[in-house]
């Protein structure tokens, strides 16, 4: 079950690398921008470099000179794209920008990090507390948006209670829909395995337990700032071993930092 399902979710993250999915705006595919809602600056620095994307492994391309108006659009992170009156199109860092101003003469009003933000980021990495059954869980995860409003995830997770001790592997897939509202519900679907290994103090050696599972979830990201996100999130397990079957229930809290 494990490797059926696995291939599966590993078709779909394919099919969507080269179909649907697009290649990211940070290759600087030109986009069709409106300069007259962006915020509007003039460099007085001796120059303001642009990148290709939004890092600094990233080339420049083009570099504009001082009193050269450049219009901020969007931003990622410590990253803002921005355009030139020809339409040229590239990434600075905030530091580039502050040394610039408005057309009223005062330092320039960058435009903040908000929740938009967070569903236009392509990888995420968070960490959450939570209980899966009557175990507490301890889970690390690593995500990849594909598209606008679906993405997969990885976790690598540990179990603790006063029986057993464990881990947890496991991928997703995760749809979030809806864009408009100021957090965003979603819902996961996903497959893994535990192993786990009971607490017996007379026994000599151990024995290590193995058991695939999968999984329905939904949840909530609600965007607190600074490239943070708080995750909350109920799961329903049903966990498969040698001889029988269990469902069980999962709560998570925890939180996500995107870039």
């Amino acid at each position: 079950m494990f490797r059926s399902g696995l291939s599966i979710v590993l078709l779909f993250v394919i099919s969507l690398c080269y179909g649907e999915n697009a290649p990211p705006e940070r290759a600087l595919k030109p986009l069709i921008l409106d300069q007259t809602s962006a915020v509007q600056l003039s460099v007085i620095d001796s120059y303001l470099e642009l990148h290709t994307g939004p890092g600094r492994g990233y080339p420049i391309f083009h570099v504009m000179e001082e009193g050269e108006t450049v219009y901020v659009h969007r931003r990622r992170t410590n990253w803002f794209y921005v355009s030139d009156r020809r339409l040229r199109q590239g990434w600075v860092r905030q530091e580039g920008l502050a040394r610039t101003l408005a057309p009223t003469g005062l330092p320039a009003a960058l435009p903040e990090t908000k929740h938009g933000d967070f569903l236009a980021q392509q990888g995420r990495v968070g960490f959450a507390l939570g209980t899966q059954g009557n175990a507490e869980t301890a889970t690390v995860m690593f995500g990849y948006r594909l598209l606008s409003y679906a993405g997969v995830e990885f976790e690598y997770g540990q179990i603790f209670d006063k029986n057993i001790d464990g881990t947890t592997q496991g991928i997703s897939i995760m749809f979030e829909p809806i864009k408009d509202w100021s957090f965003t519900p979603f819902i996961s679907k996903g497959i893994g395995r535990q192993e786990w290994q009971q607490k017996t103090k007379q026994q000599v050696g151990s024995v290590t337990n193995k058991n695939e599972y999968e999984y329905t979830g939904v949840g909530v990201n609600y965007y607190i700032g600074y490239s943070f996100v708080v995750r909350a999130e109920f799961r329903s397990n049903y966990i498969k071993g040698d001889n029988d079957a269990l469902n069980n229930n999962a709560w998570r809290l925890g939180f996500s930092s995107f870039f």
